[in-house]
């Protein structure tokens, strides 16, 4: 397989040479990039010349922070995204209802209260009387927190005696003490009586996202999930069937098992690899368990959730060097940066050596933490389309004095910070031109707030696009083969049906992909 791509308009990433004309590529591989004239003298007569007439070309897109197979988990759940209101949330679980039989779950996602007109959370009260013969469970759209109904309660054995989990939280009512059916941090209480996934039902869940990212122009993904998790993917990679890179994030105990089976830092190939340990400072901004220093502003007597105390965080973060394996850290609050840094800096003092360290989201921070973040030389794996959703919640949450470090992700780069991009897919969708538009214009889609919210925190369009291709390389060790088009890397490429630096950022939504590259292979076009 031998072609070159003419188009007048590719967007190298190569800080040496940014823009070019045209590019060769010659079985899985970038070989010439360069002007047209240059290109045309590198081809032979058996090399197939494709005119793209001014496409915009770029780097194959990354999502640096997703849960894959999750996602297309999340194709088969009751959708609760975007409900105006409870009564919406609810007449839509009804009608799923309709379809299961008695005794089976009933599982939907997406909910956010914050975007209800009745601007409270949900009871199992309100999921009692439309599932009163199925056990139920809502996922926030968050993820971390989820709404059941008293039949699955009684399945899970919770009851008012029942002690909050390590790092999670049952809510009960102030006067009767029973749960009310919120359990914020304690997914896996419920989940464990939910029947498990088949290996052909994950696999059929890898293939469902597969396509939704191929055809956004996703050539690689960072998954964090489990072992379980990586057997459907590996399976897939065994047959042929896995088109997109997968970059897999382990959680901690799941270290052992995976080292029995051989799957040890820096295992895999060019398609599936793991090397980073998945590991929960807190919780979330919407479902009040992000850590914070200071009580929320619209709760004083709440400071959010440590998932680990400073002292296991640390000890986790030790476990996973021992096993030679970097540590991704999830941290929504600003306590949440501050413990996982230092206890990073603390860790390494027993486990020096070459770490390529990742903080999740950094949603909120102090400024006083960034020396120590560069320092660490720490990457910054943030998700620019939380910005639509959570700008109003961040400034009712946590007031606009605090606000000024949050989502900040101008500062981090003006502090020398690595920042790669993602989704956090199914919490949001996996569309990364959704990201570029947040990261741009700090805007919904709709324009909102007018100017951008703390617009000078806004980035431009090529360090957007970077954001999901070259950091994303070099925080897998794989700066040297992903993340920019050079002679020598492989061929991952995103084709996009107009220019988006010729287009107002408004219009970058209605961009659709034109075609999706990996390896050389076209495995989406538009078409």
């Amino acid at each position: 397989m031998e072609y070159a791509i003419f188009s007048s308009r590719i967007f190298t990433g190569n800080p040496a040479q940014p823009w070019a004309e045209a590019l060769k590529i010659t079985s899985d591989r970038i070989t010439h990039v360069g002007g047209n004239a240059e290109i045309k003298k590198a081809c032979g007569r058996n090399t197939e010349m494709l005119d793209l007439s001014g496409r915009l070309v770029t780097p194959g897109l990354v999502d640096a922070h997703c849960h894959f197979l999750n996602l297309g988990r999340s194709f088969q759940m009751v959708n609760l995204r975007n409900a105006s209101s409870l009564a919406e949330v609810r007449e839509r679980i009804q009608k799923a209802v309709v379809s299961r039989r008695p005794g089976d779950w009933v599982v939907g996602r997406g909910w956010n209260h914050h975007q209800w007109q009745e601007g409270r959370e949900p009871t199992r009260k309100d999921l009692d009387d439309i599932v009163p013969d199925n056990p139920a469970m809502m996922v926030r759209a968050c993820g971390h927190s989820i709404w059941i109904n008293t039949a699955a309660l009684a399945l899970a054995g919770v009851t008012r005696e029942t002690p909050n989990p390590t790092g999670g939280q049952i809510d009960k009512d102030a006067d009767s003490g029973e749960p009310t059916g919120l359990l914020r941090e304690a997914r896996d209480i419920i989940e464990a009586h939910i029947p498990p996934s088949s290996l052909e039902e994950r696999k059929q869940m890898v293939l469902a996202a597969q396509e939704d990212a191929l055809r956004c122009g996703i050539t690689g993904v960072h998954t964090c999930e489990t072992l379980q998790e990586w057997e459907a993917f590996a399976a897939l990679e065994a047959e042929g069937n896995l088109k997109v890179r997968v970059y897999h994030l382990l959680p901690p105990d799941d270290l052992e098992e995976a080292a029995d089976r051989g799957i040890t830092a820096g295992f895999g190939g060019e398609r599936l690899w793991f090397n980073h340990v998945k590991l929960f400072a807190d919780g979330s901004l919407g479902s009040g368990t992000a850590l914070m220093h200071d009580p929320y502003s619209d709760d004083p007597s709440e400071c959010g959730i440590a998932c680990l105390e400073r002292e296991n965080l640390e000890e986790k973060i030790k476990l996973a060097y021992s096993h030679s394996c970097d540590v991704a850290i999830h941290t929504i609050g600003d306590l949440a940066v501050t413990n996982a840094l230092e206890s990073i800096a603390a860790a390494r003092r027993q486990y020096p050596g070459d770490h390529r360290d990742r903080l999740e989201h950094v949603q909120l921070y102090r400024p006083q933490d960034l020396p120590l973040f560069h320092d660490l030389g720490v990457v910054a794996s943030v998700q620019p389309v939380f910005i639509p959703t959570d700008w109003e919640p961040a400034d009712k949450r946590w007031g606009p004095e605090r606000c000024r470090y949050a989502y900040a992700w101008k500062s981090l780069f003006q502090a020398g910070l690595r920042l790669q991009f993602g989704s956090d897919a199914p919490v949001e969708p996996i569309n990364p031109i959704y990201g570029i538009h947040a990261a741009v214009t700090r805007q919904t889609l709709t324009g909102e707030p007018q100017g951008g919210w703390f617009p000078e925190q806004q980035l431009s369009l090529e360090d957007s696009i970077s954001g999901f291709t070259a950091a994303a390389a070099w925080s897998t060790r794989r700066e040297n083969k992903l993340g920019s088009i050079e002679p020598g890397k492989w061929a991952d490429l995103t084709v996009y049906g107009r220019d988006l630096f010729n287009l107002p950022p408004e219009s970058w939504p209605d961009v659709e992909i034109e075609m999706t590259v990996v390896s050389g292979e076209v495995v989406y076009n538009k078409a």
